[in-house]
């Protein structure tokens, strides 16, 4: 049974652990509380649609990303700070986050589908 161990107010993560007596293995949880973020991301996606406006001023809120889904990019060796991982950080948005995106454009390049059958 996993054990409360941390809570970061700033962030809203919960961290537990959780030890396994037989293997002597100590596991760390990371929760958060993401319906506020889902719900501002879908009620904005709703209201400014593909944010054309937004694009030719030059700023564009593409998602809105909870420091727990930053921890899991991170996690997969994304940095959503560091441009270079930009590409990287499109693609896991679309592909695993859709729901935090606060548009409904698609920005960066759609990951290849591979079918067996």
């Amino acid at each position: 049974m996993a054990e409360f161990f941390d809570f970061d107010p700033i962030s809203g993560i919960r961290t537990d652990t959780e030890f396994n007596p037989t293997t002597g293995e100590m596991t760390v949880i990371r929760k958060s509380d993401v319906e506020p973020v889902l719900d501002f991301a879908k009620e904005r996606a709703n209201l400014v649609g593909k944010d054309t406006q937004g694009i030719r001023e030059g700023w564009w809120m593409y998602a809105k990303l909870p420091p727990i889904v930053i921890l899991q990019m991170r996690a997969k060796g994304i940095n959503a700070f560091d441009k270079t991982h930009q590409k990287r950080m499109f693609e896991e948005i679309n592909e695993h986050y859709p729901h935090l995106k606060t548009v409904t454009a698609v920005e960066g390049t759609k990951t290849k589908k591979i079918y067996l059958g």
